[in-house]
């Protein structure tokens, strides 16, 4: 939340939630953004309290701490597109609402063939 002479701003956590599924969807090689992280994936992050379309956000001393689940479409190096990922949710969130990101959590659930569109 930010104050000024003329209020308030406050920025909810669907709106941070849609920028980072945004930015993750960006990247080449994304298929899908999950829109609910799985059980195993909350025991992967450790302390995930509550998601917003299927993205975590929990704020820390440090800063916003983000996790996102995606899928990877098949033939794209997984470590290279989770990295992307990364970075372009962090950069987005920042740019946007001027809100710190301490970290993004990456966790690829799936490997997906891409469609073949038919002529």
């Amino acid at each position: 939340m930010n104050e000024n002479n003329c209020g308030s701003i406050k920025i909810s956590e669907e709106v941070i939630a849609s920028i980072a599924i945004t930015a993750a969807l960006e990247i080449d090689g994304t298929a899908k953004v999950h829109q609910k992280l799985l059980a195993s994936a909350k025991n992967i992050v450790g302390s995930i309290k509550a998601t917003q379309k299927g993205v975590s956000l929990v704020t820390t001393d440090n800063g916003l701490d983000v996790t996102v689940q995606i899928s990877v479409k098949n033939g794209y190096k997984i470590p290279d597109v989770a990295v992307a990922v990364q970075e372009n949710v962090k950069e987005s969130i920042m740019n946007m609402t001027g809100i710190n990101v301490y970290r993004v959590n990456v966790i690829v659930s799936n490997v997906v063939e891409q469609k073949v569109k038919s002529e």
